[in-house]
């Protein structure tokens, strides 16, 4: 399956790929679309699921995307900017993307917890996943961090998958041989 969530304004529906889009449990509707990327094994019983965001539009047939997993259970590209949780975690911060007191928290407890810098930082619009019980469960520790911390899931992602990620090269994030990004439709209204 190949899918996306649109919730909000943020961008058209789309019918190339299925799309979700009734999930309203929180105020906040990037929480609402974030539920179908993290926890994909409820929302599909296929055994792969490509998640893209909803401004992705993929170049290549599903079995290529599903091939890149090569012996690994999820992958995603590496983000073009930074390798680290800790400084998207302050980018986060500078670019006001979420309350950066829940920032600082989820950090220090990633500290704490001994994380290392330079880990490996993905690029999240795309998301590869076999649908392995190990997946399953990996997933639901990745939406109890978003729930406990901050909603960008690029600073937990890989504080729990760090040990099973295929990071795949690193891309221009617009354009590039595997996906196209387009502009977020920030205006858009549903009529």
């Amino acid at each position: 399956m190949i899918y996306t969530a649109i919730i909000g304004n943020l961008d058209k529906p789309r019918s190339d790929v299925k799309c979700f889009s009734g999930y309203n449990q929180f105020k906040d509707p990037v929480r609402n679309a974030k539920i179908y990327k993290v926890l994909s094994h409820y929302f599909d019983k296929d055994e792969y699921s490509i998640w893209i965001d909803g401004n992705i539009f993929l170049k290549k047939d599903i079995s290529f995307y599903i091939n890149l997993l090569g012996d690994y259970d999820i992958a995603v590209f590496r983000n073009f900017y930074r390798n680290c949780l800790y400084e998207e975690a302050k980018a986060c911060i500078k670019q006001k993307l979420d309350d950066p007191e829940i920032i600082e928290a989820q950090i220090k407890r990633y500290k704490q917890k001994g994380f290392p810098e330079n880990a490996g930082l993905p690029s999240t619009g795309l998301i590869i996943r076999r649908q392995t019980d190990k997946i399953k469960y990996l997933n639901e520790k990745w939406w109890a961090e978003i729930c406990r911390g901050s909603r960008r899931d690029q600073i937990s992602f890989p504080y729990i998958f760090h040990k099973v990620v295929r990071y795949l090269p690193m891309v221009s994030p617009f354009n590039n041989e595997y996906f196209k990004r387009i502009k977020h439709h920030r205006n858009y209204i549903l009529k």
